[in-house]
């Protein structure tokens, strides 16, 4: 009969008491418990971020409720699962993300672009960080601000401009990119579904075979490229060319009398299984063998 005065004893002032008690408490799962009791008040989450359990710290860290405070403490911590953890809560203030741009470890930096409190705060120091997998992992994320774009867009890594241009949805950052002096950044554009039939011309004609064959897009390019494509210098232009399964029948005719044996190999092939898969006859299939 002694269970009232026990609850009111749990939820009152003297809970509270109680709640100080096993926080400092031998055993690492009480604490860790009480880091993750819903009902622990701040000022307790607060001396906690000081525990010498690691297990304690990132049962703090995990804490969506917890104070901005107990998160920026922790962002510091020497364990890097705490830190993880730290970066991947979703209520992980804007300013705590900033400063892990410069964590020492990989994992927590490489964390931060998709984070949904990601802001263009965090956009900017992710640009001026010499991380490049970092930067480059942030182009490739859609919907960046105007400034950040363009930080991108001249940013001095050839790899982290072709990110970039294979993703931008930036009308003016995509034509800036189609223009760049560097190939791999011309030939990431011309994967870009965002391209416009004039520009994809243009990268179709590229001086770089890269480009030209990155280019190669039959369901996008006209008819008249095409066929220009079906000669270009580049085997592996041609080839890519005879491979796709989209390009037209007229063009991969051309492919099928090409000088190289392997161009002239996969254009007969698709040609072939185009026919089986249409139910062609034997004789219709005889003047794909011979290439009439």
């Amino acid at each position: 009969m002694h269970q009232g005065p026990t609850a009111s004893k749990a939820a009152g002032g003297t809970g509270r008491a109680d709640l100080g008690v096993r926080a400092r408490d031998k055993k690492v799962g009480v604490r860790a418990g009480v880091a993750g009791d819903p009902s622990t008040p701040p000022e307790i989450l607060r001396a906690m971020t000081t525990d010498p359990s690691r297990r304690v710290r990132q049962a703090l860290a995990a804490r969506t409720d917890a104070p901005a405070d107990v998160l920026r403490a922790l962002a510091g911590d020497p364990d890097l699962k705490t830190r993880r953890t730290v970066v991947e809560n979703p209520a992980c203030p804007p300013d705590v993300l900033v400063a892990l741009v410069e964590d020492p470890h990989q994992s927590v930096r490489w964390s931060l672009p998709d984070h949904p409190a990601a802001d263009a705060e965090l956009h900017r120091a992710i640009c001026r960080s010499a991380d490049e997998v970092l930067r480059n992992l942030l182009a490739g994320c859609r919907g960046l601000d105007e400034e950040t774009n363009a930080a991108l867009a001249g940013d001095r890594s050839a790899i982290v401009r072709a990110s970039l241009a294979a993703h931008t949805d930036a009308p003016d950052i995509l034509a800036t990119l189609v223009a760049d002096a560097d190939p791999q950044v011309r030939a990431s554009a011309a994967r870009n579904f965002r391209l416009t039939v004039d520009q994809l011309r243009l990268l179709a004609n590229d001086r770089s075979a890269v480009v030209r064959e990155a280019a190669v897009q039959p369901e996008w390019l006209p008819l008249d490229e095409l066929r220009r494509l079906a000669r270009d210098r580049s085997i592996y232009v041609r080839w890519c060319l005879a491979m796709d399964p989209t390009t037209p029948e007229s063009v991969l005719r051309i492919l099928a009398e090409d000088p190289h044996p392997d161009v002239e190999a996969q254009a007969r092939a698709n040609l072939s299984q185009r026919a089986t898969s249409a139910g062609a006859s034997p004789s219709a299939m005889r003047l794909v063998d011979e290439g009439d």
